[in-house]
């Protein structure tokens, strides 16, 4: 499992960030590390979650003047996340979730889902799953990179996504889209701990409507993060979501190194 960073660690010590390059290359956990999220209770994350988004607005006005400077300077840095993207993983993830709801999905609730999975990632490992651009649109948060790669009309034509997921439009409503496996794909870069989580957002979430989900999103309490765009787009920056979950200055400066430093061993790695 992804494990979660801690400001008594300095990411830059060589051993430690080997550590985080080996999980993220091979998403497996370790078995301490498994046996703790066996013991999770799902009610019990998400009441808890509940729990600190209600204060979220309150930490933001405690904040001084020089830790906004910080958070807004982490902001800019964090562009390193979108050299990150896995679209292998956004692809399993997808399909996974696919797969559990008996093979098609509606687009918007698969979205949703997905940018759920992104943002308890974050909350619980400090670190994304796949590492998607996030933002908010009209109809409520979103993975952007993977969004692109779904969208009927506007989809990367070769792509891993294309290969296993189609999206089609139904003929007697134009407006809803539905996204289907072409093919399985596996899940073999998907962590246990990341498949338990795409299996608890999933039952938390089956018997909703893309509907009610939209409801949702724009619902202040639950999703705080949300800004309404009008007819563009806001971009959620990392640091800002982190510090909404409740994280410390200290921990969103160590995760933004830490993209930092894994944006630059991707371009050494090319």
């Amino acid at each position: 499992m992804p494990k979660r960073l801690s400001n008594k660690k300095n990411i830059r010590d060589v051993n430690v960030l080997a550590a985080h390059i080996v999980e993220q290359a091979t998403g497996e956990p370790t078995p301490k590390s498994i046996a703790e999220e066996s013991t999770k209770n799902p009610a019990a994350v998400t009441l808890g979650r509940l729990g600190g988004l209600k204060s979220a607005k309150a930490r933001m006005e405690k904040l001084t003047p020089e830790q906004r400077k910080e958070i807004a300077s982490n902001a800019g840095r964090a562009r390193w996340a979108s050299r990150l993207y896995d679209e292998i993983k956004a692809t399993q993830v997808a399909a996974l979730l696919i797969e559990l709801n008996g093979g098609t999905m509606d687009y918007l609730k698969c979205i949703k889902l997905l940018y759920s999975i992104e943002k308890e990632s974050l909350n619980r490992w400090m670190r994304p799953v796949f590492y998607d651009n996030l933002y908010s649109m009209p109809h409520g948060q979103v993975v952007s990179q993977t969004l692109d790669r779904a969208e009927y009309r506007a989809r990367i034509a070769k792509s891993f996504w294309s290969d296993y997921i189609e999206t089609s439009i139904d003929k007697s409503d134009k407006k809803k889209k539905t996204v289907r496996l072409a093919k399985k794909c596996g899940i073999e870069k998907l962590s246990r701990a990341e498949i338990n989580l795409i299996k608890e957002v999933f039952e938390l979430n089956k018997d909703k409507s893309p509907e009610q989900l939209i409801q949702e999103h724009h619902n202040h309490k639950l999703f705080p993060e949300w800004k309404d765009p009008g007819n563009s787009r806001i971009k959620t920056e990392y640091p800002y979501l982190l510090n909404i979950l409740g994280k410390t200055p200290e921990q969103i400066k160590e995760f933004d190194e830490h993209l930092k430093e894994l944006g630059y061993l991707k371009d050494m790695a090319r």
